[in-house]
């Protein structure tokens, strides 16, 4: 099997994957003398020298010119056919400059040390940052200098009571944060020691700016449990705006399905709440249904129980409604395949719902067995509900 020889091509590949890891740019930065690159020269055996000696030739040719970036030293290699040759056997490059020269990196080397200069003007833990992740500062060295601008400005108006929306940076706007929000995160959390909520997902609420209000649709079932207009049955408000006052009920049923929000029938004394799957845990921020009996109706899956579950963390005396192994056992012939079903620890189950629970996990009744709330018995739900007036 033929050796392949080294070139210069394939000699920068080389150190190019070194260089892709940063290192070089850190020591760099960090003002590290250069460490020496020397580097072996694979070439051809005596033997190949006679057998394939125009190659050879054009091979050596690749490393004869003369180069301020690096030097090549030669060994003698000979044969009897073709007598002693001198032929490439070591590359050297002693300086930083010849390793950016030959790697054709020039450019990227003077921006990391710029990148470097606009991140100390604004915050050490920055410039450090820069220094040790040379390629990921790299990565978005078009836009640092608006990505400092922005991380200065979440500095200085985080508590201000303000929307994102308001920010004033030239060139930034909330698209730019939007679509550089993991980077800005990465930033921000190296100046801010402890941010608003550290554990929201949303970027805005995390550093301390008014996120996107929550909302709850609320049906009203009994005109005279408002004070809002006669007519008026169906509405969604802030939840940070609804207020007791409102509302004089004795019970307000929790759904997760739009359609069975519409056609829940009226129910004295009593609103609905449309929670919309997960998004039930809204219901969690309104204060003012604590003390409220509560009925939460979703669909018989594990996903609804895990729901209730998370319901009953905030409100321990939530009712389910139309969740039980009687139901579930009535509408067989209704059951689906839930797409992806949970298996996890539910805490707040009680034990006739834990019992049902551990079935559905364990497919006792079935592989994936649900009943959606949507495919109960309209009589069913409509005595349900009315029974519990």
């Amino acid at each position: 099997m033929t050796r392949e020889w080294s070139t210069p091509q394939s000699i920068r590949a080389r150190l190019r994957r070194r260089w892709d890891t940063g290192a070089a740019l850190t020591a760099r930065a960090r003002g590290d003398a250069f460490a020496p690159i020397d580097l072996p020269i694979r070439g051809p055996t005596a033997s190949e020298l006679g057998a394939r000696y125009a190659e050879v030739v054009d091979w050596a040719r690749q490393w004869a010119p003369p180069s301020p970036d690096y030097t090549v030293t030669t060994k003698v290699l000979g044969s009897r056919r073709v007598g002693a040759n001198e032929i490439p056997d070591r590359i050297r490059i002693d300086s930083y400059d010849g390793l950016v020269g030959f790697l054709g990196t020039t450019a990227q080397a003077r921006r990391h040390l710029q990148l470097a200069a606009l991140a100390k003007d604004l915050a050490p833990q920055i410039y450090s940052w820069v220094v040790e992740k040379p390629m990921r500062a790299l990565a978005h060295g078009a836009e640092f200098d608006r990505l400092l601008a922005c991380v200065g400005w979440l500095v200085d108006n985080s508590d201000r009571d303000r929307y994102l929306r308001q920010i004033d940076v030239p060139g930034v706007d909330t698209k730019f944060v939007e679509h550089h929000h993991a980077i800005l995160s990465e930033l921000a959390d190296l100046v801010i020691d402890e941010p608003a909520d550290g554990r929201a997902r949303d970027f805005a609420v995390r550093y301390g700016f008014r996120g996107k209000p929550s909302r709850v649709r609320i049906r009203i079932l009994d005109p005279t449990a408002s004070v809002l207009p006669a007519g008026v049955s169906d509405i969604e408000l802030r939840v940070d705006e609804t207020r007791p006052g409102l509302f004089d009920v004795d019970r307000v049923f929790l759904v997760e399905n739009e359609v069975t929000c519409l056609a829940f029938p009226a129910v004295p004394r009593s609103l609905l709440i449309f929670g919309g799957g997960y998004a039930v845990s809204r219901v969690a921020q309104l204060d003012w249904l604590r003390g409220v009996p509560l009925y939460y109706w979703g669909d018989i899956d594990t996903h609804g129980f895990r729901i209730l579950n998370g319901l009953r963390s905030s409100f321990p005396e939530v009712r389910s409604m139309l969740m039980d192994r009687g139901t579930l056992i009535a509408h067989e012939q209704h059951w689906d395949r839930e797409p992806a079903p949970v298996n996890t620890h539910l805490p707040h189950l009680r034990p006739d719902e834990a019992a049902l629970y551990r079935d559905l996990v364990e497919e006792v009744l079935g592989p994936a067995v649900r009943l959606e709330q949507e495919r109960i018995s309209y009589p069913v739900a409509e005595s349900t509900a009315r029974a519990l007036s």
